[in-house]
């Protein structure tokens, strides 16, 4: 299976409904809480809790990460805090400036670290194989199986938990383009020059199981996202009917 491209298929396919599921949950979880308790920063609060497990792990990431690097961190935050334009912050970690390299590893840590603890889970808790199967059917059965067990909404939760706090924000992915750029650069400077660079077929092989770890992590994340996105829809609906109050989003 990582023989060939099929992963990277199967992320780049991902990547972009997970974004928009994650976008769709942050608002309506806000939101709900809005609709039912009528106080924003109830509705923050509840939004909080819903994500902390998820919360907690990603700003611990981002802090280890930069311990790792050699970057002075200047505390850690876990508590949410409303920012302009509405948006809400839910953890910060200050981390000094350095060089974009090390702030794209900072920023990518949650990313790396939530996919692992997801992983885990799958493998611990739900018997999914080591190298799992990039398939719409593994994907779906490993969830049915999930729901088997008489523990199985604790580690569904975690796993919703997590991913929904895993991905870059905004201030995480600030470095990432001149890293990006430098690379683009780099890659066309050797195609331009004629260089020819063989990747060795362990380090190809080490990267398409990554990306199929990646991939499958995304599917996972989708699959337990989109039950959640169904009921918090009908629920907000419910409130609506039955408070007679809309929220309006932006």
């Amino acid at each position: 299976m990582a023989t060939d491209w099929t992963p990277l298929i199967w992320l780049a396919a991902l990547i972009i409904p997970l974004l928009v599921v994650k976008r769709w949950l942050s608002r309506h979880l806000q939101g709900i809480g809005l609709l039912l308790s009528g106080d924003p920063e109830t509705a923050t609060l509840v939004h909080y809790l819903i994500l902390l497990p998820g919360i907690v792990l990603h700003e611990f990431s981002h802090y280890l990460a930069a311990k790792l690097v050699g970057v002075k961190t200047a505390g850690i935050s876990l508590k949410p805090q409303a920012k302009r334009g509405g948006n809400i912050r839910l953890g910060a970690v200050k981390v000094k400036k350095a060089d974009p390299f090390r702030e794209s590893w900072i920023g990518l840590a949650p990313l790396i670290s939530g996919s692992v603890a997801i992983l885990l889970l799958a493998r611990w808790q739900f018997g999914v194989e080591a190298l799992p199967i990039l398939h719409p059917d593994a994907v779906a059965k490993t969830f049915i199986s999930s729901l088997q067990r008489p523990d199985a909404l604790l580690w569904l939760y975690l796993i919703f938990s997590i991913s929904n706090a895993m991905l870059p924000s905004e201030s995480d992915r600030q470095a990432w383009v001149s890293v990006l750029l430098f690379l683009g650069l780099a890659a066309a400077l050797v195609y331009v020059s004629g260089v020819t660079v063989q990747i060795p077929v362990s380090l190809k092989r080490s990267l398409l199981t990554g990306v199929t770890y990646l991939a499958f992590t995304f599917g996972l994340a989708l699959v337990v996202d989109l039950p959640v996105a169904l009921a918090l829809f009908l629920l907000e609906k419910l409130g609506e009917a039955v408070l007679h109050r809309h929220v309006e989003y932006p």
